[in-house]
C-alpha cells in the first residue's frame, strides 16, 4: 500500500492551496510550508516509529528482564522527538496563519502547477521561490538554470565566477513524499483567448 501523505491532504483541507499551489505563490510563508510539511512528515514519521519500539518491549515483556533503561531510553527518545514535532507543527500552523499569505490565497486563485521529476546530475530551468532566503538574496521570482544535486542545487549568477549552493527547497526542488522522487514545478500558463 502506498504512503498515504496525510500532510499534505491536511495542509491541503486547511488552507485549500496544494502544497506545489503554495510554493509557487510569491510569498515567503507559502514558499516555505513545502519544506515545513517534509520535515512534520519526517519527525511524524520517526515519532511513530519510537513509539511503535517502545509499545514491541513492553508487549514482549522486555521491560521486567532488562534494566530500567530498557524503557526509559525509548521513553526519553520520544520525548524528545514529541517536542521538536510540536516545533514543526507550531512553525506550519505559523505559516498557514501567516496574514500575507492568507491575503494573497484569498485574493489570487491556486495557480495550476505541474511537476517535472529530476534526477540529481540533471541541470533545469526552474524559478526560483519567494523563500527567505532567495529574497534576502535577489534571486526569488527568477528563472534560473540549475544543477540538481542530491541535497542542494548549483547555479552561477551572471557576472560571478564561484558557482552559488542553494538547498532544494531554496532552489525550487521538492521531494514527492509518495514516490520518493526529486520535482520541480512548471505553472501552466493560460492560453490566451481561451
Amino acid at each position: 500500500m502506498a504512503h498515504l501523505d496525510t500532510i499534505s491532504r491536511w495542509i491541503t483541507a486547511t488552507t485549500e492551496r496544494t502544497l506545489d499551489q503554495h510554493a509557487t505563490d510569491p510569498v515567503p510563508a507559502a514558499a516555505h510550508l513545502p519544506e515545513a510539511a517534509a520535515n512534520l512528515r519526517h519527525l511524524r514519521t520517526e515519532l511513530l516509529h519510537a513509539v511503535d519500539r517502545l509499545r514491541t518491549l513492553l508487549i514482549n515483556e522486555d521491560d521486567l528482564n532488562g534494566s530500567t533503561s530498557t524503557v526509559a531510553g525509548p521513553v526519553e527518545t520520544i520525548t524528545e522527538l514529541a517536542r521538536e514535532y510540536r516545533y514543526a507543527r507550531n512553525w506550519i500552523d505559523t505559516l498557514i496563519g501567516d496574514a500575507a499569505r492568507a491575503a494573497y490565497a484569498q485574493a489570487n486563485p491556486g495557480r495550476s502547477v505541474r511537476r517535472r521529476y529530476v534526477n540529481p546530475g540533471d541541470t533545469v530551468l526552474v524559478v526560483l521561490p519567494h523563500t527567505d532566503s532567495c529574497r534576502r538574496q535577489n534571486l526569488a521570482g527568477h528563472a534560473t538554470p540549475i544543477k540538481v544535486g542530491t541535497s542542494d542545487a548549483r547555479l552561477r549568477l551572471p557576472g560571478s565566477v564561484n558557482p552559488l549552493y542553494l538547498s532544494h527547497a531554496d532552489a525550487g526542488i521538492y521531494r514527492d513524499p509518495t514516490e520518493d522522487r526529486l520535482y520541480i514545478l512548471q505553472a501552466d500558463e493560460a492560453v490566451p483567448g481561451h
